[in-house]
């Protein structure tokens, strides 16, 4: 799969918002459009506060999740004729930026989200425990 870099956003948060462009040619003159929008968040001191702390420790957190995760979220239109797919492209990007960019660009929005990562690994680590 063909991932495209369409557009980069610096947001108040010092995060980067990445928009990718992984449309597939499906059958004849129709698309899978699909738009990818990625953020790396890095697992560092001042990501680490207190309150992930109380969970586990900031070397076992690095250990878990690594030096970064990465937020990710995908929106598919599917079966869009190639005359449309451009406008199509452009309709998802501005809905998300309008609906997502508020949320993305929040100040604690890199903390919840590691919090997140957090959890869920904890879960699968408890789920694997005999």
């Amino acid at each position: 799969m063909t991932s495209r870099l369409i557009k980069t956003i610096e947001l108040k948060n010092n995060l980067t918002l990445n928009l990718y462009d992984e449309s597939i040619k499906m059958i004849g003159e129709r698309w899978l459009v699909t738009l990818v929008a990625r953020i790396t968040i890095p697992v560092d001191e001042t990501s680490i506060q207190k309150d992930h702390l109380s969970l586990m420790d900031k070397d076992e957190i690095k250990n878990v999740l690594g030096e970064s995760v990465v937020f990710e979220q995908k929106n598919n239109r599917i079966f869009v004729n190639q005359s449309d797919k451009k406008n199509v492209f452009q309709e998802m990007c501005d809905a998300f930026l309008e609906n997502t960019l508020p949320y993305l660009s929040h100040r604690n929005f890199s903390r919840r989200f590691l919090l997140k990562r957090i959890k869920e690994e904890m879960d699968k680590q408890f789920r694997k425990r005999p």
